[in-house]
């Protein structure tokens, strides 16, 4: 019963990200990430509220849309794994020709990587739209010395780099 619960939520989390993605796409926008830095709370160390949406990170350069979330701090990652959810949209290209973890590197604030080679795991659609799983061996990599974690994605179809940043107040780390 609890396993229902749990795809219940991951597809009511990756509907969102979809709608998202959508409306990201269709407007002509630069922005990397949907946080509203003027939300975030002054240097003083003043409590920030955090929802599902300030762990999305948004990239429409080239002819891809893609849309990435880091799942582990919302509970939605999986065991053993660094967890990123991400959504890919395009009108030019054909996705299933395309393995994900053979384009991204992880590297935290200290330029070192999870050890072992990512996962690009298949979860829904297929052709010029998939949301699938992309998987980093959890090694201890992040820490409660992190500072941020940088996704990046090298010579993925149309652009050189694509970069992904959480910093450390989305990382999930009990202080």
């Amino acid at each position: 019963m609890g396993g229902k619960k749990v795809r219940y939520k991951i597809y009511i989390f990756l509907i969102i990200m979809i709608s998202l993605i959508f409306l990201v796409a269709c407007n002509d926008t630069t922005n990397n990430s949907l946080i509203n830095n003027d939300d975030q709370g002054e240097a003083s160390g003043e409590f920030i509220n955090l929802s599902p949406k300030d762990y999305e990170r948004y990239n429409s350069d080239g002819e891809l849309t893609m849309g990435i979330i880091f799942a582990d701090p919302l509970g939605e990652g999986k065991d053993g794994y660094l967890s990123f959810v991400v959504a890919i949209d395009n009108h030019s290209y054909d996705l299933n020709e395309y393995d994900l973890s053979d384009y991204a590197t992880l590297v935290n604030d200290k330029g070192e990587s999870p050890e072992g080679k990512p996962k690009w795991e298949l979860f829904s659609g297929g052709g010029h739209h998939v949301i699938n799983y992309l998987l980093f061996p959890d090694d201890g990599f992040i820490t409660a010395d992190t500072k941020y974690i940088k996704l990046v994605i090298n010579d993925f179809i149309d652009i050189p780099v694509r970069e992904f940043v959480w910093e450390k107040e989305f990382l999930g780390i009990k202080e």
